[in-house]
């Protein structure tokens, strides 16, 4: 099960999301091709007084059974694989969670739309 419908945040609070979209697109659709329950949330990356934040979209794997770091690691490294060539990616904030960690979680930095 593929949660695409992630509600973290106001959503009048999220910066336009266009790019958000694709990339939650790309990673349900790896998250479903391997058959990994995730939940994915839409963040706002940063805090207090900072005025431009980054939007983020944190996938966390709901599945009943453990999964072990290794599949982990090979299931992100397949949704960075996807999202490389989009360019929607800031690659510096995105991140994966440790391999000691019980709750498997990555969250993507999104490159902000550009105006028109």
């Amino acid at each position: 099960m593929v949660n695409v419908n992630g509600e973290a945040g106001r959503r009048s609070a999220l910066p336009d999301k266009g790019n958000a979209d694709k990339v939650r697109k790309v990673i349900g659709e790896i998250c479903g091709l391997a058959g990994a329950s995730v939940a994915i949330e839409e963040q706002l990356d940063g805090g207090g007084d900072q005025p431009a934040r980054r939007q983020c979209l944190q996938v966390t794997y709901t599945g009943e059974r453990p999964m072990p770091f290794g599949q982990w690691f090979k299931l992100v490294d397949s949704i960075d694989a996807a999202l490389d060539p989009t360019g929607l990616i800031d690659w510096e904030l995105s991140e994966l969670s440790e391999e000691n960690e019980q709750e498997r979680t990555a969250a993507w930095a999104i490159v902000p739309a550009a105006a028109d």
